[in-house]
């Protein structure tokens, strides 16, 4: 709860909305005890589910990955420890992307055969919804990278989704085979033959109106292009919400159309409202890891541990496991 721009309030108020639907969650606050105590007091109902570890010292979001590395008093190492040292079975951060991801990698380590855990989110879409991975975790395009990014795609939607073989994508400046660069051509060739093969369902490339089309049910890419669409669509959705408010409040016959269509309206803008879809899962670890915005509020905080709940109620990481090793022997075949 250090070193995020998040208000404590806002954390322990989305904490408390996920309590009530679900009435089995307990949580760990690790961050300053006087303060969570103090602020604790307003929310009753969330008192009896929570231990608080205190901690003084904090990763910033401008601290160096020597300075990271180095910090075993630091609230966010303390709570990853805790998952290595089985006490918690998640970690839910709103801190340093880069210092979790290191910390997760070196303390909580991958899953066999994957070399670097990637940065998935659940994306909505006319057709409903996709995984769209990586979104921050590697800044670095690497052909192996996105062949993991893939995999691991791949079992999130055919367990999230439900979906046996879904489709997956690889993000991409146009369909044709020629684009790309040479990382992305030698990532496609290979989940090509994959393809080819029935282990996995290869689409080919997609381009960044297709994520919103639904065009495929796993949407591929580097970190670094991944987090720019990701900042874009939040954008576009703000911007899409603050103009059809204005519009609303122009006229008379404005307010009456919006009283009259509010129900379905209040749906799409809670479908769409970048508030709440703000956390990603670090995928490819060996234990639940899941990042929310350093600002986030608290109807992202409240998804995000409804999230981790499902995930963990229905035993998704170590289903994952499984997939990865099953694709992996398929590969190897």
């Amino acid at each position: 709860m250090l070193g995020s721009e998040t208000k404590t309030h806002e954390i322990l108020k989305g904490l408390q909305q996920s309590l009530l639907r679900n009435i089995n969650l307990k949580f760990i606050l690790f961050g300053n005890k006087k303060i969570i105590t103090k602020q604790l007091s307003k929310f009753k109902k969330l008192n009896s589910a929570v231990d608080i570890v205190n901690c003084i010292d904090f990763i910033s979001m401008n601290d160096k990955p020597s300075e990271i590395l180095k910090s075993k008093t630091s609230s966010m190492y303390q709570a990853i420890n805790s998952v290595n040292d089985k006490i918690s079975d998640a970690v839910l951060s709103f801190g340093n992307t880069g210092a979790l991801m290191s910390l997760a990698l070196l303390n909580i380590k991958t899953l066999p055969e994957i070399k670097r855990p990637s940065i998935a989110s659940i994306w909505p879409n006319m057709n409903g919804e996709s995984i769209v991975l990586d979104l921050g975790a590697n800044t670095k395009l690497n052909s192996r990278y996105l062949i993991d990014n893939a995999i691991l795609g791949s079992s999130l939607a055919s367990i999230l989704l439900k979906i046996e073989r879904p489709s997956i994508g690889i993000l991409n400046v146009g369909s044709e085979d020629y684009k790309g660069n040479e990382e992305i051509k030698i990532a496609s060739d290979k989940l090509k033959t994959y393809g080819k093969s029935g282990i996995i369902d290869f689409f080919g490339y997609v381009e960044g109106n297709d994520i919103s089309l639904g065009k495929t049910n796993v949407v591929v890419t580097d970190g670094f292009t991944g987090n720019i669409a990701l900042k874009t669509a939040e954008g576009t959705a703000k911007l899409f919400q603050d103009h059809l408010n204005q519009a609303y409040r122009s006229s008379i016959f404005s307010k009456l159309g919006y009283f009259l269509s509010s129900i379905p309206l209040k749906s799409v803008k809670e479908r769409l409202d970048p508030r709440v879809h703000n956390c990603g899962i670090l995928t490819g670890l060996n234990a639940l890891v899941v990042k929310c915005h350093g600002q986030s509020e608290y109807r992202g905080v409240s998804y995000a541990s409804d999230i981790i709940y499902s995930l963990l109620y229905n035993s998704v990481n170590e289903k994952i496991k499984k997939y990865v090793i099953e694709m992996q022997d398929k590969i190897n075949i």
